[in-house]
């Protein structure tokens, strides 16, 4: 029996990329005509335009006027990353939907490897990247402690996984029902599906435009990632709190046991001085870790929407 092609939707999250776009859809439109009518039944690309001050839109705009299997999302600010994909999935009109980034240094030509995986009863197909020499040296390093950080802190990721990925229809409707602000996608994909697939491909070079990596933002996605799916952290504080007690119970004995058999209070203002800077500092941390839940709390109580389209091409 023949099977029944479907259709798909390639989306792509798009902050500051007038450089790269007419670059990239020349090498994914042959690719998708391709597979039209072979692997898919029809495809639509669904560009995000994350609040870009360059010329993004108008790149956009015109790369529409070639190709009519076009769909531009212009939203109102920079959501942020995530919450572009997020608008990009939900606005999706095809039956598979993959994700991808705009400078297509995830290779592209693994797409087909993913539909092939779904039409071997897969729902999601995860891209991984075996081989990550064309990042930079600092890039690579930040990202092996961000992996190692995230699993010691109980987050489940899969390493040397980013967002390029395809999901069903039927997934992206299930994902509406996690409407957290606080997004971490690598983790709430891992929520919805405990059958998945994979495909490797080294990570190519970027050709064109500038990254937009900074490690700032890497640190901003692991403690939303850490906020989102673990308590583990507060679970330390319990425990240091336990620990730093246990040293001061031990810390009084000691100096009640030298005042008692030297006749004199212990002395040394130096070391008394270091202690209360030490444990202050302790406490600092504390306070931050807990502040950084509240915050969240905070926020996710406010119900805000994840994101505003001010016009649809």
């Amino acid at each position: 029996m023949e099977k029944k092609l479907k259709s798909l939707s390639v989306v792509i999250p798009c902050y500051n990329e007038q450089d790269v776009l007419e670059h990239s859809i020349k090498e994914l439109i042959p690719l998708l005509e391709k597979w039209e009518g072979k692997i898919i039944s029809d495809y639509q690309i669904v560009f995000t335009n994350n609040g870009s001050l360059d010329n993004t839109l108008n790149e956009m705009l015109k790369i529409k006027e070639k190709f009519k299997k076009v769909k531009i999302l212009d939203l109102r600010n920079n959501y942020g990353y995530q919450c572009s994909i997020t608008a990009g999935l939900y606005n999706a009109d095809h039956e598979l939907i993959v994700s991808i980034d705009s400078d297509l240094q995830d290779d592209p030509k693994k797409i087909e490897e993913m539909i092939n995986l779904h039409y071997k009863g897969y729902d999601l197909v995860l891209g991984i990247r075996d081989n990550r020499k064309s990042d930079s040296y600092f890039k690579r390093i930040f990202s092996e402690f961000f992996y190692i950080f995230m699993s010691f802190l109980g987050t489940q990721t899969i390493r040397n996984h980013g967002d390029f990925r395809l999901m069903t229809k039927e997934l992206v409707e299930d994902l509406k029902h996690y409407p957290e602000q606080n997004r971490f996608l690598r983790g709430l994909i891992l929520k919805l599906d405990n059958k998945w697939a994979s495909v490797y491909y080294p990570r190519r070079k970027r050709k064109y435009g500038t990254t937009k990596f900074k490690p700032v933002n890497l640190v901003s996605l692991a403690l939303d990632g850490i906020t989102s799916f673990s308590i583990k952290p507060i679970r330390f504080i319990l425990i240091l709190g336990v620990i730093m007690f246990l040293i001061s119970i031990c810390l009084i004995m000691y100096i009640l046991f030298i005042t008692i058999i030297n006749g004199d209070a212990v002395k040394g203002w130096a070391s008394t001085l270091l202690i209360i800077l030490f444990f202050g500092g302790i406490q600092n941390i504390i306070l931050g870790v807990m502040g950084e839940y509240v915050a969240k709390t905070y926020i996710e109580t406010k119900n805000r929407p994840l994101f505003r389209i001010r016009k649809i091409y």
